[in-house]
């Protein structure tokens, strides 16, 4: 029917008029109104087609009481007033508009048992869209009720869900801009919430807003505003980042963006959001729609939980699968999107890798990040030089989209983070992790050859797909022997949710399993105090082979002359870039991992908003055992801290340090990997650095947080000596 209708002579104007009077269906109705302007006077029955089921709500205004009695009725008064005061309609309609607008607001506060909130709810810029239409009061309800429950995101506030999963979209798309505004300490809601409230009406011209919503209902996707914002902050990308330090000047150049918009840049600015929607992993739609747009939010919390601590754009299991033809898509909706092209990266240790893998999947073995860190450039230069190998032949294996993941144990990938962080540094774009990792792609496997009827349910399922899979060796099916329950743990993993095969292993599996990580992290504990720690490499000694530390006997390896006073004050730092080989051993151990229990417990938001936070950064802590803890690094005038997070309690965290910045007598970085970092605390005997004790992070802003750092002890110093 609407095959033909891509012309611009008005032919299809009549054939939407006859569309709407033979009540067609809303896809014919979608085909013929597919990149068009709707005219003014069928706009209204266009929306209201187009807004679906949602207008026929049965708590429509014809139920409301006529009683205005809400706790702040007078300020929603006040509101309506103003807002009418501002339309350039008759005073007699403005009287009308003013009854409807308070009724509609009344009533849908009370349906929704909600109060009005003047401040953060986008509801007038909504309406103004609306009255434009002349709509009846009851019409005009139904319709900013439909628009409010099926395209105005939920969680748009600091720390909602909305804004994390714009965060890592952006990350995604235009990684250097998202740590820039990182940097600059711009959350996504002081710049987006806004839009996303109102759908840009609180931004944009009244035309411009008509079109941009005709474009919207057609589409009918409630997550173009997430790319729409993409678009609008990604193209101003260039004028953002000359304003470098100045925040303010930043919020500034974004929040005029959308003013500058008018109706015929609406189907351009539209199509490019479509297509950077597009060229991004959709699992994001289904595992966050029902929190951000559904009627049940009991999964909020945890929703939140995910995505605040999410490195990157979480992948699904399912969407990886399918998009490798080792699963069927499960909708015909998902059938017909364009899937992405995924290169693979797997991140395990070979041995894993060895017993089985996926056949297109490149292997980095993340431990050697930090037990060979030649060899793991190396490995990262052929990872790029495959890839795009692949991209030009049109291999299987060939995409633009980096996708890592680890074994889904974890243990194993917090080191699978770090070299997630390392390319996330280096400004990559197009990097996602896979949820649950190895594991959890396994048993979407073997779930889905039990679905389909392929096999019996049984302990020892080969799972279909894997390449090189030896079930004597491959640790996942060690778990299911062990278990003797597959097809459960197939099944949650094959919704893609994360699913820690710790918690399913016997005793004796995770003994072994443990006991052979605890024998490798004494093999390599050396190296790694050497790669963090110690300003030395294997490189290093390669390039400089006359930088052997010197040491003076008489003092028990502590260097003389490590730290000089500066204008007699004293402690002193210097940073070591070039790793020199200088490094004065300490005294004391940095190791707390045993005292735990007596670190004061304490809540991460009400620290990060503590008034003397200068700034806060994600970061792990390294203990000399090799293991790495999610924390939050911060910084104040006078003290640095460190909350490590705690597994079992979300929002709480330990205070695992809490150093004085005066105690600071060195700070190294590793040359090739400057995100790790080592404060070194000490105190000075004459010209002599004695370090007492060390605390070491994995920081992806670490220059940041070094020169934030070295600026508080340049403040102190200077104030110091103006008080002497």
């Amino acid at each position: 029917m609407a095959d033909d209708l891509d012309t611009d002579d008005g032919s299809w104007i009549l054939a939407l008029e006859g569309a709407l009077q033979e009540q067609c269906s809303l896809h014919d109705l979608r085909l013929i109104c597919r990149s068009k302007s709707i005219p003014d006077s069928m706009r209204g029955q266009v929306w209201y087609r187009l807004l679906g089921s949602s207008t026929g709500t049965p708590n429509g205004l014809e139920r409301f009481n006529e009683i205005f009695d809400l706790a702040n009725q007078s300020k929603l008064r006040e509101d309506c007033n103003i807002f009418v005061e501002k339309l350039d309609n008759e005073e007699e309609d403005k009287v009308s508009i003013l009854s409807d607008l308070e009724s509609v607001l009344t009533h849908y506060c009370k349906t929704h048992h909600i109060n009005y909130d003047p401040n953060n709810n986008g509801w007038m810029h909504i309406l103004k869209p609306l009255v434009s239409l002349k709509l009846p009061k009851n019409e005009l309800y139904c319709y900013f009720n439909a628009i409010l429950d099926s395209y105005i995101p939920r969680q748009c506030h600091f720390n909602g869900v909305a804004m994390h999963l714009f965060r890592l979209l952006l990350l995604y798309h235009e990684p250097e801009l998202c740590s820039f505004l990182d940097s600059h300490k711009i959350a996504p809601n002081l710049y987006t919430q806004k839009w996303f409230l109102s759908l840009f009406a609180a931004s944009s011209n009244l035309q411009a807003v008509l079109a941009l919503w005709d474009y919207y209902f057609i589409r009918g996707d409630p997550f173009l505003i997430f790319f729409l914002s993409l678009v609008l902050v990604i193209n101003a990308k260039d004028e953002i980042m000359t304003h470098k330090g100045e925040k303010e000047k930043i919020l500034e150049t974004i929040a005029e963006l959308p003013q500058q918009m008018e109706a015929g840049d609406i189907h351009d600015f539209c199509s490019l959001a479509v297509l950077y929607s597009a060229q991004t992993p959709f699992s994001y739609k289904r595992d966050y729609h029902q929190a951000l747009f559904g009627e049940d939010a009991s999964d909020e919390r945890m929703d939140l939980l995910v995505l605040s601590q999410a490195l990157c754009l979480p992948v699904s299991v399912q969407e990886l699968l399918v998009s490798c033809h080792l699963l069927n898509p499960p909708s015909k909706t998902d059938a017909e999107s364009r899937a992405l092209r995924f290169f693979l990266v797997d991140c395990r240790p070979a041995e894993q890798y060895n017993a089985g893998h996926l056949p297109t999947a490149f292997h980095l073995d993340s431990n050697l990040m930090l037990t060979e860190p030649q060899a793991f450039n190396v490995a990262v230069q052929a990872l790029h030089s495959s890839q795009k190998q692949s991209i030009a032949a049109q291999s299987a294996a060939g995409g633009e989209h980096l996708v890592f993941f680890g074994s889904g144990r974890e243990a194993e990938d917090q080191y699978v983070h770090m070299v997630v962080a390392f390319f996330l540094q280096r400004h990559i774009q197009f990097v996602g992790l896979v949820q649950g990792g190895f594991h959890a792609v396994h048993q979407a496997l073997v779930a889905a050859q039990i679905e389909n009827g392929n096999v019996a349910t049984s302990v020892s399922i080969e799972p279909v797909g894997l390449v090189d899979h030896n079930p004597s060796l491959c640790l996942v099916c060690s778990i299911n022997k062990s278990d003797g329950t597959p097809t459960d743990t197939g099944k949650s993993s094959a919704q893609g949710a994360p699913h820690h095969a710790t918690g399913s292993s016997s005793t004796s599996t995770k003994s072994d399993f443990f006991g052979r990580m605890r024998s490798k992290s004494a093999v390599v504990k050396d190296k790694f105090l050497d790669y963090i720690v110690n300003p030395i490499s294997a490189g290093d000694i390669e390039s400089t082979p006359k930088s052997k530390s010197k040491e003076n006997p008489s003092t028990g390896g502590k260097s003389k002359g490590a730290g000089k006073l500066y204008r007699n004050i004293a402690p002193v730092f210097s940073i070591d870039d070039d790793q020199d080989g200088d490094d004065p051993s300490f005294e004391g151990s940095s190791e707390r991992e045993a005292d735990v229990p007596n670190q004061e417990l304490v809540a991460i938001s009400s620290w990060l908003k503590r008034p003397d936070v200068i700034n806060s950064f994600r970061c792990h802590e390294v203990k000399e055992s090799g293991h790495a803890f999610p924390s939050y690094l911060l910084i104040t005038q006078t003290h640095l801290y460190a909350l490590r997070e705690i597994e079992d309690r979300p929002g709480f965290a330990r205070l695992s340090v809490n150093r004085s910045l005066s105690s600071i007598m060195k700070i190294t970085s590793k040359k090739r990997h400057p995100e790790f970092i080592t404060f070194k605390y000490g105190n000075m005997k004459g010209e002599e650095t004695i370090i007492v004790d060390l605390d070491r992070f994995v920081v992806p802003q670490a220059g940041d947080a070094v020169k934030l750092v070295k600026l508080q002890l340049f403040n102190n110093s200077c104030a110091g000596n103006a008080n002497s």
